[in-house]
């Protein structure tokens, strides 16, 4: 294995290359940083260790030129004290710690860096699934790589269809082993048999001894999938094997030790649940060491064009060639998808079997409205003049946060709906005819924006 280590000579990296030099690893130092660094297309190795301390001046610049030039490389960063570094490893490395820490870390870990660069390939590969270029989904690949690398349990939030079991997966890409658990699946009386197993006779029915899914993952990880549906009671023994690391199956009379890499998931707000009492405060915190919270599609809808066509790509036969045009695009942004990406999937999938190879055109979808935004194809060009300038007014104020922006978009929805049912006496079902939209959706549509239908 070889490993590029840039410091200059201490205490500190004289013991670090003695440890890799004792199970053989090639290691080649570079204690100055000349033009040459810059300007070479040689990539460096695999695994580059930074000592933050030796190149002050040079720290960000080299760092930004090497995270460029090798993606795939895992940079470590150390320093005696990372205190000053924080911006710069938040950005640059994949691992910083102190140097002491990082001893430690390299006396543990140094026999599985081979595993860690192996599983980084791994994690390239499922990540790629994970398409789209919005600044969410881009802070989230570098939260995901962060917790690859660490052993602490992983609490997933999203909605249903976001891709929780995708993040899961990439966490977990360094282990042979990964074990999926659908808690809302299981019914509550075999839940603790399911999840830590039985012997022989531990209850009417138990006729053979069972393994439990928690030892079947042993040496691996588990995923947990909608944590939040777990009965209290088997929380309690979740709660056990987090803070111990041993089961004990029913009917036995000792607890076995397992090493198992934790990764939970839920569409459940769980702070709320731990308010209404049905979920355990201190499972809660045991399981969010490290918090991964994936967007909703509605909220980052520039990655809608990206996922179109990732799927087109997929599901297009061999003999067939599709593209998107502009206004199926913006059908397709128009849309709230409720169902996020799994929605949009399924959208695409069938428009594919419909369509003649070409260029989708918006037709071509069928896309429910009950969650939609109006379309901008049913929006007549000439509006009533007091509803243009309360539009335009609204679009040219400035806002400088997100929800501000959001809140805006809200408030010219209510200015075109209010004028359109105007425009229609009041009639909701003439309105909604009109708008291309069920009578049903405009109702459940006025009622989210809160506009009642009695003051119009």
């Amino acid at each position: 294995m070889l490993i590029d280590f840039f410091t200059k000579e201490t205490s500190t990296s004289s013991f670090i290359q003695d440890v890799l030099s004792s199970v053989n690893y090639d290691v080649t130092v570079y204690d100055s940083i000349e033009n040459e660094f810059y300007t070479s297309t040689i990539p460096f190795s695999p695994i580059i260790i930074w000592d933050l301390d030796s190149f002050t001046i040079e720290n960000e610049k080299a760092l930004a030129s090497l995270r460029e030039k090798n993606p795939d490389s895992m940079i470590f960063a150390y320093a005696e004290d990372t205190t000053n570094y924080g911006y710069l490893c938040n950005k640059y490395a994949d691992v910083s710690m102190n140097a002491a820490d990082l001893r430690v870390h390299l006396m543990s870990k140094i026999s599985k860096l081979r595993q860690f660069i192996e599983a980084r390939k791994i994690f390239r590969e499922r990540m790629a699934l994970l398409v789209g270029k919005s600044p969410a989904m881009e802070q989230l690949r570098k939260s995901v790589l962060k917790a690859m690398v660490n052993s602490g349990p992983v609490l997933i939030q999203g909605e249903t269809g976001v891709g929780k079991e995708l993040i899961a997966r990439a966490v977990s890409c360094i282990y042979d082993k990964f074990i999926t658990v659908n808690c809302s699946a299981i019914p509550e009386n075999l839940f603790e048999s399911e999840l830590f197993g039985h012997t022989r006779g531990a209850f009417t029915g138990a006729q053979a001894e069972r393994v439990g899914l928690f030892e079947a993952a042993d040496g691996g990880a588990i995923f947990l999938d909608e944590i939040g549906d777990m009965p209290l009671h088997t929380q309690v023994k979740l709660l056990r094997v987090l803070q111990n690391k041993e089961i004990r199956p029913i009917g036995a009379n000792q607890s076995k030790h397992i090493d198992v890499r934790i990764v939970a998931a839920t569409n459940r707000d769980l702070k709320q649940a731990v308010k209404e009492k049905k979920f355990r405060e201190d499972l809660f915190y045991r399981l969010n060491v490290i918090p991964l919270k994936i967007s909703p599609l509605r909220e980052r809808k520039e990655d809608i064009e990206d996922l179109a066509n990732y799927f087109i790509k997929q599901y297009q036969a061999e003999e067939e060639t599709y593209t998107l045009s502009d206004k199926a695009l913006r059908r397709l942004q128009s849309h709230n998808w409720p169902g996020n990406i799994r929605e949009l999937e399924n959208v695409i999938q069938r428009a594919l079997c419909f369509a003649n190879s070409g260029e989708l055109q918006p037709e071509d979808f069928q896309i429910e409205n009950e969650n939609s935004v109006v379309n901008a194809e049913v929006i007549p060009e000439k509006q009533p003049l007091d509803i243009s300038i309360a539009a335009s007014n609204l679009v040219s104020s400035s806002a400088s946060r997100y929800d501000e922006f959001r809140e805006m978009q809200l408030e010219q929805e209510r200015i075109f709906l209010k004028g359109k049912i105007q425009e229609n006496n009041g009639s909701i079902s003439a309105t909604a005819e009109k708008l291309g939209l069920l009578r049903t959706a405009l109702y459940n549509r006025l009622n989210r924006l809160g506009i009642s239908v009695k003051d119009l």
